[in-house]
């Protein structure tokens, strides 16, 4: 484990090495996992701007147009903040604590799981519309890119596809494992399911509902990350300190490559194509390049880090410490590696305890 003592001493040098980069205009809000509270950090002075009060911890973070929908389960809130104001204008009480939710257009889809339903809430006029009932409760879910469909896996090792237009829940698929994670394919055509007790990617069939195939991995899938171009699905979880790579058009598991100790979460940068890979027990970031599936560098970047965000210039990887209650910034363009594979880190801005969430808005 770094010590904290380390950052610390390092401020100083990291503070000088800003001048090689001209920052991005806006800003990176950031929530906390134990208190309510929301961080606007200036990513052109790379400080903290303003300190936000919200109903409850935020969760999830979710742009649309010049606001952010911060979604808080334990209030039963959705709290709607002025981007560029920096302040918040409305909260909307939901009626049950959302397990997570995602954006598609001007419309904010909260899986529930109490009772068990899909709510979706209109974010231009802060209001729900009728809920779609689920079958059976749900573990995770996601929702297609060009069509209005969402699939859903469900505690009782199944997964149902519904059609949010339709208002339509099919009949759920049964399958041979617990699932967890679920990615649709960019094309809307398949998606992909983690099979956690056998360690496999299980790929459905969209229009059919049945399962293409079933790939063995030599670890959990527990994360997925998909490269920009959606030509790859990136995994990490237990069992193996590795990340597996799977092809989506070709439906196969490409390859697994070693990572630091117990990888968790991921992001990825379109230009340069890189992989971000959060390695909390060793308090560092392993860089890998996409197209060459290796090991690019290793930046040590604080104390169990976990989520990474990309600022939409592709610029800056922004890296959430969770233990630290840092937020370190690593500059993509001075990724160049040393002997040792090692690559600096830009700066480190103290957010408050136990960051949890990160999206980057443009002033």
């Amino acid at each position: 484990m770094i010590p904290r003592r380390a950052f610390l001493g390092a401020l100083p040098l990291l503070a000088a090495c800003r001048k090689a980069g001209k920052g991005y205009q806006g800003f990176a809000f950031v929530s906390s996992e134990s208190e309510p509270s929301l961080v606007a950090v200036d990513l052109l002075s790379f400080a903290v701007k303003s300190r936000l009060t919200l109903p409850g911890p935020a969760t999830s973070l979710h742009l649309h147009k010049n606001h952010l929908f911060a979604l808080s389960p334990a209030a039963r809130a959705l709290s709607a903040i002025d981007a560029k104001g920096l302040a918040v204008k409305q909260t909307l009480k939901l009626p049950a604590a959302p397990l997570t939710a995602i954006r598609r257009g001007s419309t904010l889809w909260c899986l529930m799981a109490n009772p068990a339903q899909i709510l979706p809430v209109s974010l231009e006029t802060m209001r729900p519309a009728q809920p779609i009932p689920l079958p059976s409760e749900p573990l995770a879910f996601d929702i297609a890119w060009q069509v209005p469909l969402a699939c859903v896996t469900l505690a009782k090792n199944s997964v149902v596809f519904a059609d949010l237009a339709g208002r339509i829940v099919h009949p759920p698929r049964l399958l041979d494992d617990v699932p967890g994670a679920v990615r649709f394919r960019t094309d809307d055509k398949a998606a992909f399911i983690a099979g956690l007790d056998r360690r496999q990617l299980i790929v459905l069939d969209v229009r059919s509902r049945d399962v293409m195939t079933q790939l063995p991995l030599s670890l959990s899938p527990d994360h997925f990350c998909m490269s920009a171009d959606g030509g790859q699905l990136f995994i990490t979880g237990r069992g193996r300190d590795a990340v597996a790579i799977a092809y989506t058009y070709r439906t196969e598991i490409a390859q697994t490559s070693l990572s630091g100790r117990k990888p968790g979460l991921m992001a990825t940068s379109a230009e340069p194509p890189l992989l971000f890979v959060a390695n909390p027990e060793a308090g560092s970031v392993t860089i890998f390049d996409i197209m060459s599936q290796k090991v690019l560098a290793l930046t040590s970047v604080g104390l169990e880090p976990q989520t990474i965000e990309v600022t939409p210039d592709q610029q800056f990887a922004l890296v959430l410490n969770r233990a630290s209650g840092d937020l370190a910034v690593i500059r993509i363009a001075a990724i160049a590696p040393d002997k040792d594979k090692t690559a600096p880190l830009f700066t480190m801005i103290p957010v408050g305890p136990k960051p949890a969430s990160i999206v980057v808005a443009t002033a």
